[in-house]
């Protein structure tokens, strides 16, 4: 991968930021089916990690896939699923658009969150092909200024969901590690590329962090996944991560349909 190669991902990351996208179809509104189909169990909230996107085959209005976690896991532990998830979604959309939809019977919810609530789409886009520049420090910066008001927003998440369904388990799933800098370096990349990626997966190691103590402290459990993509990020042999030179799928950064199953299906039932 080149340095033009970097900055054509960088212009597709900026675009992606500016996608925005409104609920998915409510589930509401699907004419009941009591006697065939059997109650929801498993409820998937929260943003594009968790509505599959990447995976292919995404639909609108939330580019939910249907090769998500949420549909593997399902499918492997026999639960009926409904995947409220949608792109570009905070823990405030979470909280007023998904959280009303989901069903009495869930037993557990599962969701990703978090990324956009501190803007790593902005991260993404100034730091990946200038990590030296005063625009990845200024995106750098208000990511960390962000960060510090997520816990509080996640305590507010956890005590809705709570109130929604009170006796279902809560489960939070980190983020993956999206590139592997020693490839990297190993194939001749321009160090900066390097030192790019290294805060790239820094930043995805502190926002883990600090979701997991949210998550833990407020009587919800935490999934990490990053150990289960270790050796599979951008550039590898068997890469799960969709990476700026794949032109047939155009959400860059984001788990690819073996990334879903291999890596987020993988840790959800290793913990839970």
């Amino acid at each position: 991968m080149n340095s033009l190669a970097f900055r054509k991902l960088t212009a597709r990351t900026g675009a992606a930021v500016l996608m925005s996208l409104g609920l998915i179809a409510g589930f509401a509104g699907v004419p009941a089916t009591a006697q065939s189909a059997p109650p929801v169990t498993l409820t998937v909230l929260g943003d594009s990690y968790s509505a599959g996107t990447g995976g292919g085959q995404e639909a609108l209005p939330c580019l939910q896939s249907p090769n998500s976690y949420g549909t593997d896991y399902a499918d492997a532990t026999g639960q009926a699923m409904a995947n409220l998830a949608c792109y570009g979604a905070t823990t405030g959309d979470v909280q007023a658009l998904q959280l009303p939809q989901i069903p009495a019977t869930t037993k557990l919810v599962t969701l990703t969150v978090g990324g956009n609530d501190i803007g790593t789409g902005d991260v993404s886009a100034a730091c990946v092909a200038a990590p030296q520049s005063a625009t990845c420090t200024a995106a750098l910066t208000a990511s960390l200024q962000k960060l510090t008001q997520l816990p509080q927003k996640i305590k507010a998440l956890v005590n809705a969901i709570k109130a929604k369904v009170p006796t279902a388990k809560i489960a939070f799933l980190g983020y993956p590690n999206l590139f592997e800098p020693n490839n990297m370096a190993q194939l001749g990349y321009p160090a900066e590329q390097v030192r790019a990626a290294r805060i790239m997966n820094g930043a995805a190691d502190l926002l883990n962090g600090v979701i997991a103590i949210s998550a833990l402290g407020n009587g919800a459990r935490f999934v990490p996944v990053a150990w289960a993509f270790a050796g599979h990020g951008i550039p590898s042999s068997t890469q799960w991560i969709v990476g700026p030179g794949d032109t047939s799928n155009p959400f860059v950064f984001h788990p690819t349909a073996a990334g879903y199953s291999n890596g987020y299906t993988r840790a959800v039932r290793a913990f839970l």
